[in-house]
């Protein structure tokens, strides 16, 4: 049973059986009322906002980095805790059987998490508008020498309903958490072993239990969380976010739409970043490459045909086992890889990589897998949940998606580089490679401290 994690750890009388992707049984989840989750934020709001606020900022970013080693951890108990964490690899396990992400990566993102936590120092003092921790504690400061001003909390909690594409989208709550603000989190029903699994980690290295909340439950569970709550942020396709996209109190992430845009032929180390730009965390992050433009002296049916046979020998053995480390294509319920099949068909456009690869859709025990897949095609594609992109002809002056984008890649023109830096539309862009990792002092589309805290006038006795 996976309980209810808001002071203690409760199971409810309602429960739901979840079924991993290839229908097998996998783990029963309780369900939470949505009086509990009034009484988390309530407690979150009061109790563990004051809690947080009495620690030394030292104190707890050091109690977070151990509950970043505690979440790797091979299965050793908190030392403040009753309650043992599973060992690692079958929470690993069970993620893959839940989620279809392959082993590989879901120990990568499970180790980038803890890593964020062990250096979430870093990522505050990125954010502090005097690039010193102090401010956490004492939110005095001054600037130009008699300009008295205070950083200071907008809110009191954070919600979240959280996604399943990748457990280290978890780093930004728990960076919260460091900032002095209490968590209420909604996981997602694909997903909730990760943010308990974080919750025991957190509560085991000494956070404050009243300062952690995790509430399974349907998705209405998730809207009350993020109404309820001072702030919240929500993760997931246009279907899930789009009814927050008009409350200023729900910051909303997704789809990505991530894009690349190149004006000149690409290298062979450029076109290594892009194919891995394509293939990163199974190709369901934000930051994946799904729209590959070509302008300028780049010929996009030449790119297309060399993206397409990069990824598909970047990708490897496709329809290997996910439990194998070395996995690196996701896996789908049957019904679900139809479905993504079917949104494909409507693309116009051809599929080059079938030149490499003939076969798109394998079932085999239940599970279904879609190879990697590159078209050219004349529009933008859609953002799939797996590895796919569009390569598209467009004029310079036209390439930024009309619908914006999470990640911006530019390969051989510096005007365009700073078109996309200035264009609102556009969140990050990079100059002339994809990024290997996700910088937790980079903005994810914005610093956190942009809607947690506020500068304030201070002009004391």
């Amino acid at each position: 049973m996976l309980p209810v994690v808001s002071s203690g750890e409760t199971e409810t009388a309602r429960t739901m059986l979840f079924e991993a992707i290839d229908g097998e049984p996998l783990y029963e989840v309780a369900r939470t009322p949505h009086v509990t989750v009034h009484d988390a934020v309530s407690t979150a709001r009061e109790d563990g906002f004051d809690a947080l606020q009495a620690l030394p900022v030292g104190t707890l970013l050091d109690r977070i980095a151990t509950a970043g080693q505690l979440f790797v951890d091979e299965g050793a108990p908190a030392a403040s805790s009753t309650t043992f964490c599973v060992p690692f690899d079958r929470y690993q396990r069970s993620v893959v059987k839940a989620t279809g992400l392959p082993a590989g990566w879901v120990r990568t993102s499970a180790h980038w998490l803890a890593f964020g936590l062990r250096h979430a120092a870093e990522s505050l003092r990125a954010q502090s508008p005097t690039g010193a921790l102090d401010v956490y504690d004492d939110p005095a400061y001054t600037r130009e020498t008699d300009v008295g001003l205070a950083f200071t909390p907008r809110v009191r909690v954070l919600g979240g309903m959280m996604p399943s594409n990748d457990p280290a989208v978890y780093a930004w709550p728990a960076l919260a958490l460091a900032m002095k603000i209490p968590i209420v989190l909604r996981p997602s029903d694909r997903d909730p072993l990760t943010a308990i699994r974080l919750a025991r980690a957190l509560r085991g290295a000494g956070v404050p239990e009243s300062a952690v909340h995790v509430l399974p439950g349907d998705r209405s569970i998730g809207e009350t969380v993020c109404r309820e709550t001072d702030h919240a942020m929500t993760f997931g396709t246009e279907d899930a976010v789009g009814s927050f996209r008009t409350e200023p109190s729900v910051e909303t992430y997704g789809p990505g739409q991530s894009i690349a845009v190149l004006a000149r032929k690409p290298t062979e180390q450029e076109l290594d970043s892009l194919a891995r730009g394509v293939l990163r965390s199974a190709g369901r992050a934000c930051y994946c490459l799904t729209r590959i433009v070509a302008t300028g002296e780049c010929n996009g049916d030449v790119l297309a045909k060399r993206l397409a046979r990069r990824v598909t020998e970047l990708s490897g053995p496709t329809y290997g086992s996910l439990i194998d480390e070395q996995a690196t294509v996701p896996g789908f319920a049957p019904d679900t890889a139809e479905q993504v099949t079917n949104a494909i068909r409507r693309i116009p456009g051809q599929d080059v990589t079938a030149a490499y690869c003939e076969q798109r859709l394998v079932e085999r025990d239940g599970i279904a897998r879609l190879r990697p897949t590159v078209f050219r095609t004349d529009t933008l594609v859609p953002e799939l949940p797996f590895q796919f992109a569009g390569v598209t002809n467009r004029e310079s002056d036209a390439v930024v998606p009309p619908d914006g984008a999470y990640l911006a890649v530019v390969v051989g023109s510096d005007d365009l580089e700073r078109t996309l830096v200035r264009s609102p539309a556009i969140a990050n862009v990079y100059g002339g490679r994809y990024p290997a990792s996700v910088d937790l002092r980079e903005t994810h589309e914005t610093y956190l401290t942009s809607f947690l805290y506020r500068t304030t006038t201070y002009d004391p006795s």
